[in-house]
């Protein structure tokens, strides 16, 4: 869509409005014509009178001019009308009496009159001419001389005083509407005018039915809602409205039925249904795509403001809703998350105690000795160590929505942080570290951290299982290794949100908290974590700050 937008010193204040009322005028006055004349017509042929035949030739020319003025789209009222006030000049000088002097003369002024609102160049030249005429026409009526004068000079004076009047009604006019543009160009509001008059009359020609009808009607048939796009015109816009659909400097707004994307035809679509439905106001959110192919979610009001039946006014203010709509989503993705959470959380919960019930279930029953009751004993510990393990990352979630997670900052060995999670997690590993530097941290966080990054590489990991370590300048690292398949690039600027999982077909128990939770731990720290592909090998790599005795190298 775009048009260009030109403040001119019209009638309503912009070309647009001016070629339409041009375009009313002219087609009016033609359909009149055309009608008198046929009327001259049927009553000369039912009368027999040859009279009726001269006097069908006044409304035949002025029918023949206005046709003329429509077919080659040069339709003018000024022009017109002034042509008619000459038509009837001349009928009357060839079929005029007394009876008709004084109605004709009254009609060529008020039809100069009227054509004067019209011509806005030239207009001193253009008056001052049309005056000139009027003073000669009482002499070309052959009026006698003791009349004419008179006449003339009434005719003169009239047509003077009457375009006078009609000059400063369009002038006032001209300014109400002249502020009415200033408002709408530099409102900060995007607004585009439609006129979707022939938009409307290609809708009706392909639909009869009811009213209620139209929108099963349009839904069924996408092609005339597309066909009736490239019949819209696009009256005026904005700066905010051509900023907002990124359009170039310079570039005029069209609408092409053929290129609009679904968006904008969903758009119309709904403004052709209100409009038939007889509705002034339309509300609807579209998705459309900008000028520079940027994708927008807009809110568009649309406010019927034609004066008359046609739609040639049409009112559209439009508002990015893109930052809503994203966080309408981001809303309907973490109440879907939160929901699969509380599943999740369920079965994990569920799982070991159910384990821990049934195992103390078995040792109250009795029969269980020595070894086998030392067994399950440790079975429940280790279950109810997992359960804690769970209710640990909650907490640490919960407090960190709350920011009142604490760590407690103090030397730590890495080493023993690392064996005790490889212990607790109870998994086998292909490749352990070498002696690693004492570092800056918690000590339980920090193994919070490792089991966390242990327990996925449990679910997820390959193979090929390790984890290396090192020191570099005044950090020291830790990586934990595998040779799987890793996630996409796509999921892995996200597996560290909360409730998220990159591997929900994978393993469908995994509560989604581990990853986040480990990350916010790292950076309470003054650590970090990431997590990137190194070849075949994912790679989740811990980062902590150097402890400063360490002499490390």
């Amino acid at each position: 869509m775009t048009t260009k937008l030109e403040v001119a010193e019209t009638l309503l204040g912009s070309p647009g409005d001016m070629e339409r009322l041009n375009r009313r005028v002219v087609r009016i006055g033609f359909a009149a014509a055309l009608f008198s004349a046929a009327v001259f017509l049927v009553v000369a042929l039912v009368t027999g009178d040859v009279n009726f035949y001269v006097q069908m030739t006044g409304p035949g020319l002025v029918a023949l001019l206005m046709g003329t003025q429509i077919l080659i789209g040069r339709e003018h009222g000024g022009w017109a009308l002034l042509g008619t006030a000459l038509v009837v000049i001349l009928a009357y000088r060839l079929v005029g009496d007394e009876s008709t002097l004084i109605p004709a003369a009254l009609g060529v002024v008020i039809i100069a009159s009227i054509a004067m609102l019209f011509v806005t160049r030239n207009q001193l030249w253009v008056t001052v001419g049309a005056a000139v005429v009027l003073l000669g026409v009482p002499f070309f009526w052959e009026v006698p001389a003791s009349d004419a004068f008179a006449m003339a000079t009434i005719m003169s004076i009239s047509f003077a005083f009457t375009s006078a009047v009609f000059n400063a009604v369009r002038n006032a006019a001209t300014a109400l509407n002249r502020r009415f543009q200033v408002l709408f160009e530099y409102s900060p509001m995007a607004a585009v005018e439609l006129d979707l008059t022939d938009a409307l009359a290609y809708v009706g020609s392909e639909f009869s039915g009811r009213r209620d009808r139209i929108r099963g009607f349009l839904g069924a048939y996408p092609d005339i809602v597309r066909n009736a796009a490239s019949h819209l015109h696009v009256v005026r816009t904005n700066q905010a409205a051509r900023e907002l659909l990124e359009v170039d400097p310079g570039e005029e707004l069209m609408v092409e039925g053929t290129s609009l994307s679904q968006g904008w035809l969903n758009g119309i679509g709904e403004l052709l249904v209100s409009l038939v439905e007889g509705k002034t106001y339309t509300e609807v959110e579209l998705e459309v795509t900008t000028f520079q192919g940027r994708k927008i979610w807009l809110s568009m009001r649309a406010v019927n403001v034609s004066s008359g039946d046609e739609p040639d006014g049409v009112l559209v203010a439009l508002a990015d809703v893109t930052h809503l709509k994203e966080k309408e989503d981001a809303m309907a993705e973490m109440i879907r998350s939160k929901d699969e959470f509380v599943a999740s959380i369920s079965h994990e919960l569920r799982t070991p105690l159910t384990a821990v019930v049934g195992l103390t279930s078995e040792m109250i029953g009795g029969g269980l000795a020595g070894p086998e009751r030392d067994e399950i004993i440790e079975l429940v510990a280790s279950q109810a160590q997992e359960m804690s393990h769970i209710i640990d990352d909650l907490l640490v979630a919960a407090r960190a929505g709350m920011g009142t997670v604490a760590v407690a900052l103090d030397t730590i060995d890495l080493n023993d942080e690392l064996n005790a999670a490889v212990d607790g997690v109870g998994i086998m590993l292909d490749e352990m570290p070498p002696k690693l530097p004492p570092a800056i941290g918690d000590g339980p966080r920090v193994r919070q951290i490792i089991r966390n990054l242990l327990t996925n590489l449990e679910r997820y990991g390959g193979q090929r299982r390790r984890v290396t370590g090192g020191a570099n300048g005044s950090r020291v690292w830790v990586e934990v290794r595998d040779d799987g398949v890793g996630v996409s690039e796509k999921d892995a600027a996200r597996i560290f949100e909360p409730y998220a999982s990159a591997h929900g077909g994978v393993v469908s128990s995994s509560v989604g908290l581990g990853l986040s939770v480990a990350r916010q731990l790292a950076e309470l720290m003054g650590g970090s974590l990431t997590y990137r592909r190194d070849g075949d090998e994912s790679v989740f790599r811990l980062e902590l700050a150097l402890a400063k005795e360490s002499l490390f190298v």
